[in-house]
């Protein structure tokens, strides 16, 4: 053999062992990551809630210099906008919790629609509750809806909502229109369940009360709650048919 061809086949073999080594950089880069991640994970386990606290404190600083971080907090709150809604807000839910509401202002409220819906008389199919936190006046679906899988008001329907509404355009509170359904499944029809009935009924509730009684938007929520609360048991008809209502729900003003 050649001196040529043994220099020649010698080279091969150093390359050949050169490159079998390589998978050492990927060992070692390997096993950095996880000295890292054990490095980590030992910090984690033994938090000092001073310094965390500080640390988060300058990622809110450096992210998001606009936002607050609350005492005894786990997030984060925008000043110029979430704060500022907390701080203002006049309104409270039916959940309001131990917030004060002016409960003479609903007094007046729920005496007020009583007396238009008797004047009109459609007591019977509107009944007016007061409670703690809100007004809700309950309509029975199948006396104000053009059928009983339909979601657009019938003539009586109309009258409802605008007699409610006409004491409602000299309010402030907020409303909530909220759809039930009883718990018979829907085999036909516009709407596949009772899901999409429900909130259809509510939004189209909600929708004449802006769009034909002036109520601003900004003042209008429609939920469908489809089968979840019923007023009674659904066990008879007679109890069905309560439970196929829609809710309109003037909340409370909150006391200064």
């Amino acid at each position: 053999m050649s001196t040529t061809a043994r220099r020649r086949r010698g080279g091969g073999h150093g390359g050949e062992h050169e490159n079998s080594e390589r998978w050492l950089l990927t060992y070692a880069d390997m096993i950095t990551l996880l000295l890292a991640l054990f490095v980590v994970l030992f910090a984690m386990s033994s938090i000092n809630v001073k310094k965390f606290l500080e640390f988060k404190l300058g990622l809110t600083e450096t992210f998001n210099p606009s936002a607050v971080v609350l005492p005894g907090g786990n997030g984060l709150l925008s000043a110029p906008a979430i704060a500022g809604q907390a701080g203002t807000a006049s309104q409270v839910g039916t959940g309001g919790g131990s917030a004060k509401v002016n409960t003479a202002q609903l007094q007046q409220v729920a005496a007020a629609i009583s007396a238009a819906l008797a004047k009109q008389k459609l007591s019977v199919d509107a009944a007016v509750n007061l409670g703690p936190a809100a007004v809700t006046v309950q309509i029975l679906a199948d006396r104000v809806f053009f059928r009983t899988d339909s979601a657009s008001l019938g003539r009586t329907g109309d009258r409802v909502v605008d007699t409610i509404a006409g004491v409602l355009q000299t309010q402030p509170n907020l409303i909530e229109v909220q759809g039930y359904t009883d718990n018979v499944p829907i085999t036909g029809g516009p709407f596949a369940s009772n899901w999409e009935l429900s909130a259809a009924r509510a939004a189209n509730v909600a929708n004449r009360l802006n769009a034909v009684d002036g109520i601003p938007a900004t003042r209008l929520t429609a939920t469908g709650y489809s089968d979840t609360h019923p007023a009674a048991p659904n066990n008879s008809p007679a109890n069905q048919a309560k439970n196929r209502r829609i809710d309109v729900v003037i909340l409370g003003l909150k006391v200064a």
